[in-house]
């Protein structure tokens, strides 16, 4: 991880560094994190860095441990079933949108992000996947062509990004994912309202279903590093 060089709305990029870390697995959930170590790791004083992280423990991203300890919050079940129940409505109605607002010279736009996605998938680079995962879904939000849309997903989607590298950390998946997408597009660059309705509706319900039978077969007890933060 880069240490960061600028004071401009320095907790702002603290948080989006810890947030980037617990999404590229550098920081796993139960592990410690505390003030001393960021502010070590990003060569920044202590005040932003505790601003940063009552943000974090305010948006779930960091709980309560002990005393006053925090560390990485482990992803809930009800949580990831309520956001993914909140994901289907959204995307079933985005790529509905998006089917009937397309315009021409998207497509290689729109293709490009896939090919991207399946050449990240090969090369094993988790941090590429799950931007190109976000740029396709941010691509469907964007044609879709509602404010309210780009709005919602906004505000949820650092949580968005962190339950998706949980799926896509698996490999068996990504082929499967890749192949969802691409469907998708092609309905929404048809025109094709329904069949891009149905797509991302099962596209989202197939996804929470992996994240919840991987939440139920991790519940055991979680192996705390003596060190808070040794890979961040």
């Amino acid at each position: 991880m880069k240490k960061i060089q600028t004071e401009k709305n320095l907790p702002e990029l603290i948080y989006d560094s810890v947030v980037n870390a617990i999404v590229e697995g550098l920081l796993r959930p139960g592990e410690r994190v505390t003030q001393e170590s960021l502010a070590e790791r990003l060569d920044v004083s202590r005040l932003p860095v505790s601003q940063a992280m009552q943000r974090l423990r305010d948006d779930g991203f960091l709980s309560a441990v002990g005393r006053r300890g925090l560390m990485v919050s482990v992803l809930d079940e009800n949580f990831v079933a309520q956001l993914y129940e909140f994901r289907c409505g959204i995307d079933l109605i985005s790529a509905g949108l998006a089917a009937q607002r397309v315009t021409a010279g998207v497509r290689k736009r729109g293709e490009d992000i896939i090919d991207e996605g399946y050449a990240a998938g090969k090369a094993h680079d988790l941090p590429a996947l799950i931007d190109a995962d976000m740029r396709f879904h941010g691509f469907i939000y964007e044609l879709a062509g509602n404010t309210f849309i780009l709005d919602s997903m906004e505000a949820h989607w650092n949580h968005v990004r962190r339950v998706m590298s949980d799926i896509l950390i698996v490999e068996k998946n990504q082929k499967q994912i890749w192949e969802e997408h691409a469907a998708i597009l092609d309905a929404v660059l048809a025109g094709d309202v329904r069949t891009a309705e149905t797509l991302a509706r099962r596209h989202v319900e197939t996804a929470s279903k992996w994240l919840q039978q991987e939440i139920q077969g991790c519940r055991e007890p979680l192996k705390r590093s003596g060190s808070p933060i040794n890979q961040f």
